[in-house]
C-alpha cells in the first residue's frame, strides 16, 4: 500500500521552510533529554518524501532505542574497533579515545543508520544514493520543527566491524551516515561563503 500525496497528515509547525534551511545545524553535544518515538516517526515521515527519480524508494532506517541491548552492542562493538585502530601506541590514550567513540553511542537520545540501496546499474545507484542524501536532510529540516538537531556522521562509528550484520542490512548496501538526534547542549553559529560569490548567471 502506498502513501498518496494528497492523503499525508502534515504536522502543524510554526516554523517555516526558511527558518528550517538556516537554523539547521550539524551538533556533537546533546542535552540528554529523551527524544520521544512518535517525533521520531514523524521524522521518518518527512524523510521519505526525499526526491527520487526513478521511485525507487531506496533508503533504509535502522533506528536504535536508546537503552536497547543493540545500543549497547553496538557501544561496545564501537570502542573496540576505536581501541583497536588508534595511531597513537599508549594504552592509555587508545582506551580514552575507544571511551569518546563508546559515550557517543550510548549518550544519543537517538539514534539512527541509514543505508542506499544499489540500484541496476551505476546511475541508478547514484540516484539512489542522493535520495538518502536528501531523506537525511528532509530529517534535519524537519527535526529544526521540533526543536531538535541532527549529528550526521559518516566517520568511524559507520565502519564497526561487522555491524551490517549487527542491524540486518545487507551488506551490499551503501552506507549513508549515522544520525545521531536529540536537543543541542548549545546551538553554534555557522558560516558560509555568500551565494553571489558561487552562482554563475548565463545570458
Amino acid at each position: 500500500m502506498k502513501l498518496r500525496s494528497d492523503e499525508v497528515e502534515i504536522p502543524a509547525s510554526a516554523v517555516g521552510v526558511y527558518d528550517a534551511i538556516f537554523r539547521r545545524r550539524n551538533v556533537k553535544e546533546f542535552n540528554g533529554d529523551p527524544v520521544p518515538r512518535e517525533t521520531l516517526e514523524r521524522l521518518f515521515a518527512a524523510a521519505i518524501w526525499a526526491p527520487n527519480h526513478r521511485l525507487t524508494e531506496p533508503t533504509r532506517f535502522f533506528a536504535i532505542p536508546h537503552d536497547s541491548p543493540m545500543r549497547k552492542g553496538i557501544a561496545e562493538a564501537a570502542w573496540q574497533a576505536a581501541y583497536d585502530e588508534a595511531s597513537n601506541p599508549n594504552p592509555e590514550r587508545k582506551r580514552r579515545s575507544a571511551d569518546e567513540k563508546r559515550d557517543r553511542v550510548l549518550h544519543a537520545p537517538a539514534m539512527v543508520y541509514v543505508y542506499s540501496l544499489d540500484g541496476e546499474t551505476a546511475e541508478i545507484t547514484r540516484e539512489n544514493y542522493a535520495t538518502a542524501c536528501c531523506a537525511v536532510q528532509n530529517m534535519a529540516l524537519a527535526a529544526v520543527a521540533e526543536g531538535l538537531c541532527l549529528d550526521w556522521s559518516t566517520g568511524g562509528l559507520t565502519r564497526i566491524p561487522g555491524l551490517a550484520a549487527m542491524l540486518g542490512a545487507d551488506e551490499a548496501w551503501t552506507m549513508v551516515g549515522v544520525v545521531r538526534i536529540g536537543a543541542a547542549a548549545a546551538l553554534p553559529t555557522a558560516e558560509r561563503t555568500p551565494h553571489s560569490e558561487v552562482v554563475t548567471w548565463l545570458e
